[in-house]
């Protein structure tokens, strides 16, 4: 199961996995896109077996009704790739009250993932967050986590996508921790610097520069295979816990390591989202 599967890192992986062979959920938030995208990676892949599912990230019902109809319509889930993220020059709240950019790239996910937490653990699944190596530049303890997921601070776009970013991989940290016991592991990874749409979603200088860049990016290729190499081929205790840069093993922020922000996080993001 991919989210963000319409476009970039999510639907190149989406792609590799039914090459391979893979049952695939593809999660994107416009049906429009969604459609086009699922039947390129259908065509291209000679694999009937892709399947579309429309959800918006940034939405607590709409994630919860995602939980909801997957838990009806498949089984066990061998692999969750929590792809989808924006980046936002300007602030933006969701319907629910929190920062748009932690919205979607955190704490939608944190909810999809604890809905599916059943079928991951019964197929001994892999949990593997899509970060980047952006998310140094997070900050976590610059206010009070409410404060920094509801956005009730001064905003920054580049620093809001950095706590975002530092949020996925402390949640793949504690989820590790967590939910090892179960038989399920979970890893963080940064795909690279990759020619995507997330540049295309704001017209303010650093989007602007960024995408004059494009052609001298590499291809979102480059993080599908690295995503598809954490889903499918590395054993799981060699990735579990463990944060990627690409294809490689990379230490992460001093903050990933923090047990109690950590802790802290898991907590708050569970109450804001009513987690239980």
């Amino acid at each position: 199961m991919v989210t963000g599967a319409n476009s970039g890192v999510g639907r190149s992986a989406a792609e590799l996995l039914a090459a391979a062979g893979a049952s695939v959920v593809m999660v994107c938030r416009s049906e429009e896109r969604g459609r086009a995208a699922l039947e390129t990676v259908r065509m291209g892949s000679s694999n009937s077996r892709v399947r579309l599912e429309v959800a918006d990230l940034s939405s607590l019902d709409s994630v919860r009704d995602l939980g909801s109809r997957l838990r009806d319509r498949v089984g066990p889930i061998d692999v969750l790739v929590n792809n989808a993220g924006v980046y936002r020059a300007r602030r933006e709240v969701s319907e629910d009250g929190f920062e748009m950019t932690m919205a979607v790239n955190h704490l939608g996910h944190f909810v999809l993932t604890h809905l599916l937490l059943e079928p991951l653990a019964e197929a001994g699944g892999r949990v593997i967050n899509v970060s980047s190596d952006g998310h140094r530049s997070g900050d976590l303890k610059r206010a009070p986590l409410e404060d920094i997921l509801t956005g009730r601070i001064p905003f920054k776009g580049l620093q809001a996508y950095a706590d975002s970013k530092l949020a996925n991989v402390l949640f793949a940290f504690e989820l590790s921790r967590r939910m090892g016991h179960a038989g399920l592991s979970a890893a963080a990874l940064h795909p690279g610097v990759l020619a995507t749409r997330i540049w295309n979603q704001n017209l303010n200088p650093l989007s602007l520069m960024m995408r004059l860049f494009k052609p001298f990016m590499k291809r979102p290729s480059t993080g599908g295979h690295a995503v598809c190499r954490l889903a499918v081929e590395h054993p799981a205790d060699e990735i579990d816990g463990k944060y990627f840069h690409v294809e490689k093993k990379s230490k992460a922020a001093d903050q990933a390591y923090d047990l109690e922000l950590a802790e802290k996080l898991w907590i708050e993001s569970a109450r804001l989202t009513g987690v239980t």
